[in-house]
């Protein structure tokens, strides 16, 4: 517990001098609220340090009320600050379950925020993997909260805690980001760049890159014990193009490495994976 503490510090500490997935304060009159509905697809993998890949075609969603409340995706919350320079307040997602085929289904809201992927889902690959044998991970309902922070006009902070993932329901995931706004773009052009890690404790690392003895016998994999520290580090980039008033078009990539104790189990057979995807959103 003493190490993952330093390592939150770190993170922090990091993130400041520079799917955290909630919609930026919004203010609205009262009673009002805005929602986008769409269709899209991504490219992703099975699961993480996976080399192979799923197509799927994805439904999008985000709505925000007036009062601060909003869906954004599998994730829920309620921003509490009244004023934009403390954006924070409680968060409620759903982590999808994962199987031998890989994660399972999510829901992607538009714009800059990415969460979890649905839909039907087309395997590149029919051939067995390293996830045949071992335990599912069930999905989970987390619960946590958000805080961001704009360092300058462009440049923001944010950070997302969540607590719940993992079959003993004791996994905690913290996600620091530094997201850079261009401004100098046209009006109906919105590109955002973004740079962070995740940090994990111990029972969300062994729940996910950990195996067994159980699961070592069944599956001839070697036992692993997963530690706590940072899981990952990637880069991102959204660019959200407003086609009229009301049509969307989002498209997002993102580069991620694990690294730490994740990126040394053994059921991770590529330690740098790529997302891509797409959409299309209607605002109402």
């Amino acid at each position: 517990m003493k190490k993952l503490f330093t390592f939150i510090l770190v993170s922090l500490a990091l993130s400041n001098v520079g799917q955290a997935q909630t919609p930026t304060q919004n203010l609205m009159p009262d009673g009002s609220h805005d929602m986008y509905l769409g269709l899209g697809a991504v490219f992703r993998p099975s699961y993480e340090g996976a080399t192979k890949y799923k197509r799927a075609i994805v439904p999008v969603m985000q709505v925000q009320w007036s009062n601060g409340a909003f869906i954004s995706g599998m994730s829920a919350g309620w921003h509490l600050s009244q004023q934009p320079q403390h954006d924070f307040g409680p968060l409620v997602m759903l982590e999808p379950s994962r199987t031998p085929s890989g994660l399972s289904n999510g829901i992607n809201p538009p714009g800059i925020l990415q969460g979890n992927f649905t839909g039907p889902e087309y395997d590149l690959a029919k051939t067995s993997n390293k996830l045949i044998g071992l335990d599912n991970i069930q999905a989970r309902l987390l619960v946590g909260a958000f805080y961001h922070y704009p360092l300058t006009e462009n440049l923001r902070q944010t950070n997302v805690i969540v607590f719940g993932a993992g079959n003993d329901k004791n996994g905690l995931r913290l996600s620091s980001d530094l997201r850079y706004s261009f401004s100098d773009l046209p009006a109906h052009h919105r590109v955002t760049l973004g740079i962070g890690l995740n940090v994990i404790n111990q029972t969300y690392a062994q729940s996910y890159f950990g195996v067994s003895d159980a699961e070592s016998r069944r599956t001839l994999i070697r036992r692993f014990q997963a530690k706590a520290g940072v899981k990952d580090v990637h880069l991102d980039a959204n660019w959200n193009w407003n086609l009229s008033s009301s049509w969307l078009l989002t498209s997002k990539i993102q580069l991620g490495q694990l690294v730490g104790s994740a990126s040394d189990s053994p059921l991770v057979e590529r330690r740098t994976n790529f997302t891509v995807s797409s959409a299309l959103a209607y605002r109402f």
